[in-house]
């Protein structure tokens, strides 16, 4: 974890399924176990508890949603009423956050009641169970993704994620507002909200203070209302870090560029630049400068390396040429 990042830990309650805008498209109905819905659900994978059922309770995973589709139904169905009973009791008290029964199926009344006394929530919706599964996956991805809180600016430049982090007061928002003179765009101020979707980091504003900016000297202005909605957007992929640092005399700084730095955004590593702070330095111009490098290098293009394999090849026909000359030298002396 880098020392701006302040992680959360992504839970919901069950009852969101109900409440959550998001979810509204899985049509769920509560059938029973209405006192669980607080219940947690911790993992934004869902199961279906086969293996459970018949009697494999090690395969159950708590936190998780659990599936019911025709199969699971079917097998509960088949068995004696007094079977029934038991598998859903060992099930239900296996820290299950809840049931979906998917297709309209009717679920045995042994589950039900299991399910009512153990405090487990059953929904029902008239979904197939692959779009249910797809359904759910998605929107607990989304809601369960890990997140972090991080002090620093983030802008669009040139379609680039640049998150600016730096001690306070060193000049990040100052630096953002020129970049959005410039005909960039603010995304967040001060606090960046990250989550991390599969292999991307995702970064937002608190929205209460969404294109807000705090500038010393002057207070809080609206970005959006001074500069208009295209000043601004809401969430941005973070693909480019750059630290504002102290100019030190003592410090050494990147010269050539030949070495790409990283930066740890929750497990995702980041290209990363440190970039000294000092007189007569235009730290906007110096980030779009950044950002179109980075926007070449991602093209296939490190201009760095590019001119150290320049130099290298100079330096090599330079050598023959030299030991050419010598020769012809020696020859003639003969």
């Amino acid at each position: 974890m880098s020392e701006h990042e302040s992680s959360v830990i992504p839970t919901m309650a069950v009852r969101e399924l109900l409440t959550d805008q998001a979810a509204e498209d899985l049509g769920l109905e509560l059938l029973c176990g209405g006192d669980g819905l607080d219940n947690l659900i911790n993992r934004p994978r869902i199961q279906k508890p086969g293996l459970a059922l018949a009697g494999y309770l090690e395969y159950i995973h708590p936190g998780r949603v659990q599936i019911l589709g025709k199969s699971e139904i079917q097998f509960l169905s088949e068995r004696a009423p007094a079977e029934r009973s038991r598998i859903a009791a060992m099930v239900c008290r296996h820290g299950v956050s809840c049931f979906v029964v998917t297709e309209n199926l009717e679920p045995a009344n042994e589950l039900l009641d299991e399910a009512e006394t153990a405090g487990v929530p059953l929904f029902r919706t008239d979904l197939p169970t692959s779009q249910v599964i797809d359904g759910l996956t998605g929107f607990l991805q989304n809601r369960l993704a890990p997140r972090a809180v991080m002090h620093g600016v983030l802008v669009d430049v040139y379609g680039l994620g640049v998150f600016i982090i730096g001690d306070s007061g060193i000049g990040k928002s100052e630096c953002a507002l020129d970049l959005v003179v410039r005909g960039h765009r603010l995304v967040s101020d001060d606090v960046a909200e990250m989550k991390r979707l599969g292999p991307r980091i995702v970064g937002t504003g608190p929205e209460l203070t969404r294109h807000h900016m705090e500038l010393r000297g002057l207070g809080i202005v609206n970005v959006k209302d001074l500069f208009g909605v295209a000043s601004v957007r809401i969430t941005k992929d973070v693909e480019f870090v750059i630290r504002l640092d102290h100019w030190a005399d003592d410090k050494k700084y990147e010269r050539l560029g030949l070495d790409d730095r990283e930066y740890d955004i929750l497990g995702i590593r980041l290209p990363f630049v440190e970039m000294p702070v000092g007189p007569g330095r235009n730290l906007s111009v110096l980030i779009e400068v950044a950002a179109r490098n980075h926007l070449l290098k991602l093209k296939g293009y490190h201009p760095a390396r590019e001119l150290a394999r320049k130099l290298g090849r100079q330096l090599r026909e330079g050598g023959r040429d030299d030991m050419e000359t010598e020769t012809e030298k020696e020859g003639g002396e003969r």
